[in-house]
């Protein structure tokens, strides 16, 4: 199965067979009243959506998040876009298993990340730097910070996704400090460095990221906030006012009620970290988007629907060279 594989990316209209990692997976029932399965697969390509009829009670046990399935069947195409009808499945021997192919590998040395989250949390405010030391002598906190994924699907989402998303925003938000000075430099890293923290117990498993029960039932804004509590109540004489302001950062990073946040930014320092942190989610999964065929070609290129961004993006594959408009806008001009 090592050499065969047949990458997400890669998935054609025509028969299957293939051994994919579980990302989502739900029991239902048709207006027959008879049961299916709708699962997502994965590798490290993308994600396919795949239907099992007529599924049994032991095929349902197979379709866990986080693990591996092995499934024969027909890619069919269902509104332009590619997924599978399952005619079989079981649980794969692991030799068969090619797991280079649902690995992460990183473009970056997370060990490199860490050292430079490190060294932006040493930051002029001495109450925020004693808060920010807490959390990285914390064994527990840092062991799922340092590997977890940001986000279950959106952004950043496979092992050392939150490590790149922090460090990634943090260096953001020293440039923007720099832009407005009258910034609190100290709260705006802290709040960057916080805004997520509930992710390390919101969400389990790395490479098929799901929720916990934490996670379900309370959400990371909840359990970053309770986190933040236990931390600030452990060091001697904190801040109140201090801690709150990071609270709000916490609470309000989502920038409104619709997507999450009880309360909208309201202070600069919020207003930033909201800013930031939407952005660099964003960046990501166009990044992630980018290297997805398109649904249609045109004049601009190669044209699709994201999911994730909710719009039709431009992605990298161009059926012809820009150098080419740009040259026949030249000649014109100049005729």
């Amino acid at each position: 199965m090592e050499d065969g594989h047949a990458f997400v990316l890669d998935l054609t209209p025509g028969p299957l067979h293939a051994i994919y990692l579980v990302q989502d997976a739900r029991k239902l029932t048709t207006r027959n009243g008879k049961p299916y399965l709708a699962i997502t697969f994965k590798d490290n390509t993308g994600s396919i959506g795949a239907k099992k009829w007529d599924c049994t009670d032991e095929e349902a046990a197979m379709a866990q998040v986080g693990k591996f399935v092995e499934i024969k069947g027909e890619v069919e195409l269902y509104k332009n876009a590619p997924q599978v009808i399952i005619g079989a499945m079981r649980v794969p021997d692991d030799d068969d298993i090619f797991r280079e192919a649902f690995e992460h590998s990183p473009d970056f040395d997370p060990d490199e990340l860490m050292a430079g989250v490190r060294a932006m949390l040493e930051v002029p405010d001495e109450d925020l730097r004693r808060l920010g030391a807490a959390y990285l002598e914390d064994e527990a906190f840092m062991a799922r910070f340092e590997i977890g994924p940001a986000a279950q699907r959106m952004h950043h989402p496979y092992r050392f996704g939150l490590l790149e998303h922090v460090h990634s925003v943090m260096r953001l938000g020293e440039h923007m400090c720099q832009h407005y000075p009258w910034l609190d430099r100290s709260m705006v890293l802290l709040g960057l460095f916080l805004h997520d923290s509930g992710k390390v117990i919101e969400l389990v498993g790395e490479e098929a990221p799901d929720y916990s029960l934490e996670g379900e039932l309370l959400g990371h804004i909840t359990i970053g906030i309770n986190l933040l509590d236990r931390k600030v109540q452990a060091l001697e004489d904190f801040p109140h006012r201090k801690g709150v302001l990071l609270k709000h950062i916490i609470l309000s990073h989502h920038g409104l009620q619709e997507w999450g946040s009880p309360k909208p930014p309201m202070t600069p320092e919020a207003l930033v970290v909201h800013t930031i942190e939407m952005l660099d989610a964003k960046m990501n999964a166009f990044q992630r988007e980018q290297v997805l065929d398109p649904e249609k070609t045109d004049e601009l290129g190669g044209m699709r629907w994201s999911k994730l961004l909710k719009r039709k993006i431009l992605t990298s594959h161009q059926n012809h060279d820009p150098t080419e408009t740009t040259d026949a806008a030249d000649e014109s001009a100049a005729s």
